[in-house]
């Protein structure tokens, strides 16, 4: 993880770095509460306070979604 991720009030915005490419990444709380075990009811403050943990979470969701790939 690169950088400082936050909540901007629709999405958690952040860098990660998927198989040593680095993605700027953006989800909204419907897919942080589907895809990041352990915040499945997460509340605003929660967002922005676990911003970067939530986006590690979700590697697996990312690399699912094929974020991790060159193009």
């Amino acid at each position: 993880m690169t950088g400082r991720a936050h909540w901007n009030g629709t999405h958690v915005v952040g860098r990660i770095k998927l198989n040593g490419i680095e993605r700027v990444v953006a989800v909204d709380r419907d897919t942080v509460h589907r895809h990041a075990p352990g915040y499945n009811d997460a509340i605003t403050w929660e967002l922005d306070r676990f911003a970067q943990e939530i986006l590690e979470k979700l590697t697996p969701y990312f690399e699912a979604e094929g974020l991790g790939q060159a193009v």
